[in-house]
């Protein structure tokens, strides 16, 4: 009984993370050239200030575009 609890709600928290990537995936995809730009443009910037490393900046826009 307990073992059917877990699967059930390891199943649930499952289902919820997957649809809040796909959620997140089609916003991603959504933006526009526009926007996209202006994200890799904050990146620069924020490189530029310091505020974050080369490496971080690299997985910022390999992970985004």
């Amino acid at each position: 009984m307990i073992e059917q609890y877990a699967t059930e709600g390891a199943t649930f928290l499952m289902g919820i993370g997957a649809g809040i990537v796909i959620r997140a995936k089609l916003w991603w995809k959504s933006k526009s050239t526009e926007e996209r730009k202006a994200l890799v443009y904050d990146v620069l910037q924020s490189l530029e200030d310091g505020k974050i490393t080369a490496s971080e900046a690299k997985n910022m826009i390999k992970t985004h575009l």
